[in-house]
């Protein structure tokens, strides 16, 4: 098995350029010094940690050295149902910036001033919002925790870096973000008559339950179970199932107006089809596109129409293509933008002032970790109890 080490940048005094030699081959980034070129040099090292040859670590590693081993111990840890996690985005754009600045310094070397440094270049991109750099900066940590655990950084190095307090609000240039809001019940109406009827019913169906935008777009009609006079959605995984008890699920009840939306979608599916799918929208939309057309269908539509259904769709919605579709219906409507996770805000909201906080928690499956079994079955039955009422 080949091992592969990370290149250092070389200069080539004659023609005073940058370039590293790979596997045999030389590089060629640009002149030497120049900030494209440190980027050009940046984006090689950050294609390296795709790579399947694993990685050769010094026993002083750099830092560039320090992040692609930490990437291919952990490009098969932060993945979920075949999918990598966000997470693993979250890293790379935390390492990004210590690898435009200090791809060959040691990791040793790193402290509080170079964290600063490289925090106050974040600021300044007006890329991140203030919480998220702190998110970026607590996930630079964790890549150094992964060397001081494998015994390859001093463990000074990882204290040291604890010592920087994270931007608070007021006390910072990086831009500020306002806490989501729940969208108004009006304009949640007024989208819903620009949206297809698919898009329109997954609203519903989340607007009733309060679930996540992911969890609405990955309902199956095998995840349907039937609980007395609630239906009962199952989930196969979801954000919170490494804090669960292993066998258990999340389940989300459904009431009789939930229930009526969803077993529409269910009848005649199998256990593994989606509920709702792009390409019953898309049908959907050009079916309205062929009501509109004033002249006849000529062989060149019936052509085009023919390439249309040939291309490959999504078998589901995701969180973007949700959101998106939402957010051009609002544009539509002419009311503000809204995003799913809004919903699930107003739902809170709601249920919270009819019934209380502590019924709000239920519905939502905001269990913590440390919650015994008697209350996580008492707060499921509460939630069930509302389902019924307001569902």
């Amino acid at each position: 098995m080949n091992n592969s080490k990370i290149p250092a940048l070389r200069r080539w005094r004659t023609r005073d350029v940058a370039y590293v030699n790979y596997r045999g081959r030389k590089y060629y980034f640009g002149k030497w010094g120049e900030a494209s070129t440190r980027e050009r040099y940046f984006a090689f090292v950050q294609r390296l940690t795709s790579g399947d040859a694993p990685i050769e670590i010094s026993d002083d590693p750099t830092v560039a050295e320090l992040v692609l081993a930490f990437f291919e111990a952990r490009k098969s840890y932060y993945v979920k149902n075949g999918v990598q996690t966000r997470q693993l985005q979250r890293f790379r754009a935390a390492s990004e910036y210590f690898l435009k600045l200090y791809p060959d310094l040691p990791v040793k070397a790193l402290g509080p001033k170079k964290l600063l440094e490289v925090r106050s270049v974040m600021e300044k991109s007006e890329r991140f919002s203030r919480t998220y750099i702190n998110t970026l900066v607590s996930c630079f940590r964790h890549i150094i925790k992964y060397g001081v655990e494998i015994e390859i950084v001093p463990a000074e190095v990882l204290t040291s870096l604890q010592a920087v307090a994270p931007l608070k609000r007021g006390r910072s240039s990086a831009r500020e973000v306002d806490r989501v809001k729940p969208v108004s019940a009006s304009d949640v109406e007024a989208t819903l008559r620009e949206l297809s009827s698919v898009v329109a019913d997954m609203v519903r169906v989340q607007r009733l339950t309060g679930m996540r935008p992911g969890e609405v777009c990955a309902m199956r009609a095998g995840d349907l179970v039937e609980s007395g006079d609630v239906l009962v959605y199952v989930l196969r995984s979801d954000k919170t199932d490494y804090k669960r008890e292993l066998g258990t699920k999340k389940r989300i009840p459904l009431g009789p107006k939930a229930r009526s939306i969803v077993l529409r979608y269910a009848v005649g599916a199998s256990e593994d089809d989606y509920l709702f799918t792009p390409a019953e929208a898309l049908l959907e939309r050009r079916a309205k596109e062929r009501e509109k057309r004033k002249s006849p269908i000529t062989k060149q539509t019936r052509e085009r129409d023919s390439r249309r259904s040939s291309r490959r769709v999504a078998p589901c919605y995701n969180n973007n293509s949700y959101r998106r579709a939402i957010q051009r219906a609002a544009a539509r409507a002419g009311v503000p933008a809204w995003s799913p996770n809004q919903l699930r805000h107003l739902y809170a909201t709601e249920i919270r002032e009819k019934y209380g906080l502590e019924a709000a928690q239920a519905c939502l499956g905001h269990a913590r970790a440390d919650v015994t079994q008697i209350y996580a079955e008492r707060d499921y039955k509460k939630a069930e109890e509302v389902a019924r009422r307001e569902g």
